[in-house]
C-alpha cells in the first residue's frame, strides 16, 4: 500500500502494478515463444521439407542471443526506461512474427527467429523484469521478485492454445495472428511503466518524500535519504563479488540447460515411458513456482547469501537423487528438491545483485550477469550429449554436474557485500 502525506493507507502502491505488468508480460511472451515456439518445429519440418536438427538449431542462436542482448537491454533500461524500451521490444517482436510466417529459405529463418528473440529479450526477459521491479522495492524487493518469477511458470498454459492455433489454422497464419496480438497486448500497456518510484513522488516500498523504509513509524526530513549505495558499472565490475555471483550463475546456467534439454531422454533410459517422462518436465515447472515465490519471500526475512548456499547445496542433492532413478516414483526426491531450488534461486541472485550495487544502475550490472552467465546455457547441453555419446549414458554427465553444484555452493561463502569507496 501506498502511504499518503497524512502517514494513511489509501492506495496500493505502484510497484505492485509494475510487477502486475512484467508478470502479464512475461507470461504472455514465455507462452508463445519461450515454450510454445517448439509447437511450431514439426509443421515448418513437415511443410519445408528441412532436417529436425536445422529447425532446432535456431534455437541454440537463440540461447545466444539471450546472452548478447541482456546487457544491452539492461543498459537501455537504465538509460532511456521501461517505456521506450518494451514498447520497442513488442514492436520487434511483433514484426518478427510477420516476416516469420512469410520464409521459405534457411537464412530468413534463423534471422526471423532472432529477430523474436530480440524483441522478446526487450519487452519479456529477465534481463528487464528483473532489475524493474528491483528498482520499485527494497524491503519487500524478495517477494515482489517472487511473485513475478513464478507466475512466469503459468505461461505454460498457453502453449496448448498455440498448438490449437497451428492445428486450425496452419503456422503461417498463426504467426499472422500473433504479430499484431502482440503489439496489440504490449504497446499500449507499455505506456504504463514508470522508471521508478521517484519519478512519481515516492521511495521504495511505497513511502513519500520524508517517508523512512527502513521506519514506517519515524519520519525525516526531505533532505534525507536511505542508505543506500548505486555502484558505477565500471566500479562494479571490480568487486570480487560481480564475478562470484556470474561464476556462480554460470555453473547454474550449465546445470540448468542440460537437465531441462536432457531430462526425458535420461528418463526413457531407465525405462520410463516417454508419455510420463514429458509430465516430469511439467511437475518440474510448477514446483520451481513454489521456490521461486517461497524464496523470495524468505530473502526479505533472512540473510540473502546463506540463503544462496542452502540453494546451491539443494542442487546437487537433487540431482545424485536423480541418479538413483529406476521407476517413475523415484523422481519425486528430485522433483521436489531440485525444482525448488532451481526456482529459488532465479529469485535470490536477483535480489542480491540490487542489494550490494543498487538501483540506479541495476538494469547494466544485472544485464551483464546474466549475459556472462547465459554462455552456460549453451555449453551445458552440448557437454552432456558429448559425455553421452562417449560413454553411453548419462551417469558421468549428471554427477560431473552435482560435484560443480557444490563447489558452486563452497564458492558462495566467498561472497561479501562490496563497499564503494567513496
Amino acid at each position: 500500500m501506498a502511504i499518503s502525506s497524512s502517514g494513511k493507507k489509501d492506495k496500493i502502491f505502484y510497484g505492485w502494478w509494475i510487477v502486475l505488468l512484467c508478470s502479464f508480460f512475461s507470461v504472455y511472451a514465455s507462452g508463445i515463444f519461450y515454450y510454445g515456439f517448439s509447437t511450431f518445429i514439426k509443421p515448418v519440418v513437415t511443410e519445408l521439407g528441412w532436417s529436425m536438427a536445422l529447425v532446432s538449431g535456431a534455437f541454440s542462436f537463440y540461447r545466444l542471443e539471450a546472452g548478447i542482448a541482456a546487457p544491452i537491454v539492461g543498459f537501455l533500461l537504465d538509460r532511456i526506461g521501461p517505456r521506450k524500451l518494451i514498447f520497442a521490444g513488442g514492436l520487434v517482436m511483433g514484426a518478427g512474427f510477420i516476416y516469420l510466417s512469410q520464409v521459405t529459405t534457411v537464412l530468413p529463418f534463423y534471422a526471423a527467429v532472432i529477430i523474436i528473440s530480440f524483441g522478446w529479450s526487450g519487452f519479456a526477459g529477465t534481463a528487464v523484469g528483473n532489475p524493474l521491479i528491483g528498482k520499485w522495492f527494497l524491503k519487500r524487493r524478495g517477494t515482489a521478485l517472487g511473485i513475478y518469477a513464478a507466475t512466469r511458470g503459468l505461461a505454460g498454459l498457453l502453449v496448448p492454445v498455440v498448438a490449437s492455433l497451428i492445428v486450425h489454422y496452419g503456422w503461417r497464419t498463426t504467426l499472422l495472428i500473433l504479430g499484431p496480438l502482440t503489439w496489440l497486448v504490449v504497446l499500449p500497456l507499455s505506456f504504463a511503466l514508470k522508471h521508478s518510484p521517484e519519478k512519481c513522488g515516492l521511495l521504495p516500498d511505497g513511502g513519500p518524500a520524508g517517508y523512512d523504509v527502513h521506519h514506517p513509524d519515524r519520519r525525516h526530513t526531505k533532505t534525507a535519504a536511505i542508505e543506500e549505495v548505486d555502484f558505477p558499472i565500471q566500479k562494479a565490475l571490480i568487486t570480487p563479488a560481480f564475478w562470484i555471483l556470474t561464476l556462480c550463475l554460470f555453473s547454474h546456467q550449465i546445470t540448468q540447460s542440460a537437465i531441462f534439454v536432457h531430462l526425458i531422454p535420461f528418463l526413457i533410459d531407465v525405462g520410463i515411458d516417454a508419455k510420463s517422462a514429458a509430465s516430469v518436465v511439467t511437475f518440474v515447472a510448477l514446483t520451481s513456482m513454489a521456490g521461486r515465490y517461497g524464496f523470495g519471500w524468505l530473502s526479505d526475512r533472512f540473510n540473502k547469501k546463506w540463503l544462496l548456499f542452502v540453494l546451491y547445496l539443494l542442487q546437487p542433492i537433487g540431482l545424485l537423487s536423480l541418479m538413483r532413478v529406476s521407476h517413475l516414483v523415484d523422481v519425486i526426491p528430485f522433483v521436489l528438491v531440485y525444482s525448488t531450488a532451481y526456482g529459488g534461486n532465479a529469485v535470490v541472485k536477483a535480489v542480491l545483485t540490487g542489494d550490494f550495487y543498487g538501483r540506479k544502475n541495476y538494469g547494466s550490472i544485472y544485464g551483464l550477469i546474466q549475459g556472462l552467465s547465459t554462455f552456460g546455457s549453451i555449453a551445458g547441453p552440448l557437454i552432456a550429449g558429448l559425455v553421452y555419446d562417449i560413454k553411453g549414458s548419462y551417469y558421468w554427465a549428471f554427477t560431473s554436474f552435482a560435484i560443480m553444484m557444490g563447489l558452486t555452493a563452497l564458492l558462495v561463502l566467498l561472497l561479501k557485500r562490496p563497499v564503494l569507496a567513496r
